[in-house]
């Protein structure tokens, strides 16, 4: 090392405070711990001055059924962000309305949360028993309305049913529903009532009646009335009903 020549013609090695540290040993043990600190103190401070403060909670999808939820998320604006529990958000949100099927969080550094949930559609309603219950396409009650309410829902299927078709908050039938419907719009069929009794399942779009038995065989009457279905499409032939139950479909011609 070079000696630095000061002006009395006196040399002397310069070495700065910190070079004198790091020779010390208790100081190599104890400088990641002593980093640590600093970064924990700068950060608490950024945090009280609002730099690490929520500001900002955005909800990437518009929702239809679900309004008002800035009710629920509003109260998260000002927490800090390191502190924040998305888990807890996300619970809040879950219980806020039984149209949100689920929900996912994700913070955006420094100060914002983006939310993405994700709606219940409903799909048919039931007035029994003096009470109006709304049911997703997975058969989930949504809506439990009393007998002051109007039973309607736009664009819904009507159920009827003089026995009860509820269990356990769901529709009993809700798969076998979902399945024969969504064969019947891919014909330009859609289903406006369906009347259950016992095990016997008929719907109507108004003009035309599908009939089907709840069973054993269910899947192979959903495969036969696709069949149908296509036949009828391709021949251009005009239906009043078919009737899945039997071996061979029974068709009534227009």
């Amino acid at each position: 090392m070079t000696p630095t020549k000061l002006p009395n013609n006196k040399s002397e090695v310069k070495i700065s405070f910190y070079k004198k540290l790091c020779r010390k040993k208790w100081f190599k043990i104890a400088r990641p711990f002593i980093i640590t600190i600093i970064i924990v103190l700068i950060i608490y401070l950024l945090t009280i001055i609002g730099v690490f403060k929520i500001k900002k909670i955005e909800i990437t999808k518009n929702l239809v059924y679900v309004g008002n939820l800035e009710q629920v998320t509003n109260k998260y604006i000002g927490q800090g962000y390191f502190n924040l529990d998305l888990n807890k958000l996300e619970e809040d949100i879950l219980a806020y309305s039984p149209y949100i099927k689920s929900v996912s969080s994700e913070k955006i550094f420094p100060n914002k949360i983006m939310i993405k949930p994700e709606e219940y559609k409903p799909m048919s309603y039931l007035e029994y028993n003096d009470t109006c219950y709304i049911f997703s396409e997975e058969g989930i009650i949504l809506e439990e309305n009393s007998e002051n309410e109007l039973c309607q829902l736009d664009s819904g299927i009507k159920l009827q049913s003089e026995q009860n078709i509820i269990a356990d908050k769901r529709l009993i039938f809700d798969t076998e529903l979902y399945e024969v419907t969504k064969i019947l719009e891919e014909f330009d069929i859609y289903v406006t009532n369906v009347d259950f009794e016992k095990n016997k399942l008929e719907l109507s779009d108004g003009e035309k009646t599908i009939t089907l038995e709840i069973n054993k065989e269910y899947e192979n009457q959903l495969s036969k009335l696709y069949l149908v279905l296509e036949k009828v499409n391709i021949e251009s032939i005009q239906f009043k009903s078919i009737d899945l139950r039997f071996n061979r479909p029974v068709m009534k011609i227009e």
